[in-house]
């Protein structure tokens, strides 16, 4: 028979309860930890990111339509609301109504 010290006991169990923790912070404390992009970002500024597409430098970016926005574009996460999630923009979210040069038409 086995016998199991109280210093293992406690190791189980912080372990164990850490292990039912994790999946609780990674599925909710991503969502609440994201923040709306800054425009000022330098991989923001690269793309041409703005909050609203009428505000895009049309001589600069001659592929924008007026059409297009993070709402519309293939790349947008959870399209509901006015910030949304952008899978190039990692842990950021994005203004529905923005624009970058990395739009894509979304299918469907």
């Amino acid at each position: 028979m086995s016998t199991c010290s109280r210093r293992n006991l406690f190791k189980l169990a912080g372990a164990g309860s850490l292990a039912l923790l994790l999946p609780v912070s990674s599925r909710f404390g991503s969502a609440f930890a994201q923040e709306k992009l800054d425009p000022e970002n330098a991989q923001a500024k690269a793309l041409g990111y703005v909050h609203d597409t009428n505000a895009v430098d049309e001589g600069k970016w001659s592929s924008h339509s007026a059409d297009q926005n993070c709402a519309n574009c293939q790349l947008a996460q959870n399209n509901e609301g006015e910030w949304i999630g952008c899978s190039i923009f990692p842990n950021k979210l994005v203004n529905a109504n923005g624009w970058c040069s990395a739009w894509v038409q979304a299918q469907g």
